[in-house]
């Protein structure tokens, strides 16, 4: 009865320790097959099984499937210089032909039909006859409209991930692009905005309501050509907007225009360059553009919030880890010693690190690092979480090893008698 007894209270002392009171993140779709989804044209598209062919029809479809780790299941993508930076896409089969009399390229059906892929993934840039040409082949094809502002990546990242079984790598590749976003935004908040000029080398910019300028504006640059009304800018306005800065690409040339040379951005030559081919395509890696954008701008800025960043982890993995251990093992060892030292200490003390050292600083390593440090270290979830995880579990063993003490003597009192 003892015995049993005893059991009974360690096993309740494991639920209470045991018990988790921080919160989950929710994940996103799960990834379920057979699938059927429907597209921009209003077609029903239906997948019997996870795929494992794809043909991606442009640059960026393949850059979001590369950053899922999936790339092994691309047999098929624009295969040129400017989808080398993605490792490995110099081995699949380039999917298109130049078509003259649009003067674009455009899907190779035949070559595509050869692949025998699963599903074919085409943004709304691919021509509409392209997509009913490969359908008419018997091949699936998902043609969905192509995000226009940055909010909008995250529904393509997770449709795309949805779309290959590959739910969870594309919950993770948007945490990690959102968070970059916010990180960023959030450091640059209060500095001053440079007033820029992005010059395409071609006589056109970007303008408001266009992808690449939200990527200037996130990384708190003023894009004078915000109000022009198109991209084929009018050199008298850009003079007239006498920018501080010119962004242009890498290994580009500028336009020449009469004026240009008199701005302010040439005159102190303040030319900043970023990849062509990450900033022109529609994918995860804008937050690298944003990133590099703000580090050439507001470098201080960005090594004050990282610094923040490492201050409240290194404070979070103090609190919980040696706070706690140190705590609760002084108040095990001090108690159980009168009773059975040996027993004791080497039962509570690696439980009580475990869990203390562990779970505690894991999870608050992985929240507060990743979200918000401030908000977290405000409403004291930390010192909550570090109090209750580590202390609750090391007191309950303290009871629990009482109790089973006064039984024992209880049994040797009837004993005697």
């Amino acid at each position: 009865m003892l015995v049993a007894l005893a059991l009974g209270l360690a096993f309740t002392a494991g639920l209470a320790g045991g018990q988790s009171t921080g919160s989950t993140v929710a994940s996103g779709h799960t990834c379920e097959f057979p699938l059927t989804v429907e597209d921009n044209t209003g077609q029903q598209v239906e997948i019997q099984e996870e795929p494992q062919r794809v043909v991606a029809l442009l640059p960026s479809v393949a850059q979001q499937i590369w950053e899922m780790d999936a790339e092994e299941k691309v047999v098929g993508m624009p295969v040129r210089e400017w989808t080398s930076y993605l490792d490995g896409s110099q081995n699949r089969t380039h999917v298109l032909e130049f078509d003259d009399s649009v003067g674009l390229s455009v899907p190779d059906s035949e070559t595509i039909v050869d692949l025998d892929p699963d599903i074919v993934l085409a943004p709304n840039e691919v021509p509409e006859d392209s997509v009913t040409e490969l359908r008419n082949a018997g091949l699936t094809v998902y043609y969905y409209e192509r995000p226009s502002e940055l909010d909008g990546l995250a529904d393509v990242l997770d449709r795309t991930g949805r779309l290959l079984g590959e739910c969870e790598a594309a919950d993770e590749a948007v945490e990690e692009m959102t968070g970059t976003f916010e990180f960023v935004e959030s450091a640059v908040a209060d500095e001053q905005r440079p007033e820029v000029f992005y010059d395409s080398g071609f006589g056109t910019t970007v303008t408001e309501g266009s992808l690449q300028h939200e990527l200037l504006t996130t990384a708190g640059l003023e894009n004078i050509a915000a109000g022009f009304d198109s991209l084929q800018f009018d050199p008298e306005q850009v003079v007239a907007a006498n920018p501080e800065w010119v962004i242009t690409t890498e290994g580009g040339q500028l336009s020449e225009f009469s004026g240009y040379n008199g701005t302010t951005a040439l005159q102190q030559d303040r030319i900043a360059r970023v990849d062509p081919n990450l900033f022109n395509q529609r994918g995860p890696r804008y937050a690298d553009v944003v990133e590099n954008l703000a580090e050439t701008f507001h470098a201080e800025a960005l090594a004050a919030a990282r610094n923040n960043d490492s201050a409240d982890d290194g404070a979070d993995d103090s609190t919980d880890g040696s706070a706690d251990d140190g705590a609760d093992d002084s108040a095990d060892d001090s108690t159980d010693g009168s009773t059975d030292n040996g027993a004791d200490d080497s039962t509570d003390g690696s439980a009580d690190d475990s869990t203390d050292g562990s779970t505690d600083n894991g999870a608050d390593d992985s929240t507060d690092g990743s979200v918000d440090d401030s908000a977290d270290d405000s409403t004291g979830e930390d010192g909550s979480e570090g109090s209750a995880d580590g202390d609750g579990t090391g007191l309950t063993v303290v009871a629990v090893l009482v109790a089973l003490s006064a039984l024992v003597a209880v049994g040797r009192r009837r004993t005697d008698r």
